[in-house]
């Protein structure tokens, strides 16, 4: 299975918004805050979705950008794997890694 994988960036003022926002639409994606931007003045929020869902994340992340000032770091489809998921709990949380 394919799943996208999004990491977006948010101001830290609008971060509850956010996250309120991906509670509601529960079974869109599944979500958690990278640990290198906890100190900072901004959140950066991993999202993982199925790519079956593609046109419905999209749509969600358009409506989002037009109610806080939302930046998309990254944008790629992966191959849902063992190997992806330990990489996630190994390194996923921790740092953002450009330049995949």
């Amino acid at each position: 299975m394919k799943l996208q994988h999004y990491i977006i960036k948010v101001p830290k003022d609008q971060a509850a918004f956010t996250y309120f926002q991906l509670e509601s639409n529960e079974g869109l994606c599944f979500y958690s805050t990278l640990d290198t931007s906890l100190s900072q003045t901004y959140r950066e929020i991993e999202l993982f979705s199925p790519l079956s869902l593609e046109k419905e994340v999209t749509h969600f992340l358009e409506y989002l950008k037009n109610e806080v000032p939302l930046e998309i770091l990254v944008h790629e489809i992966l191959e849902d794997s063992k190997d992806l998921m330990d990489l996630h709990k190994k390194e996923g949380k921790k740092s953002l890694h450009r330049g995949k």
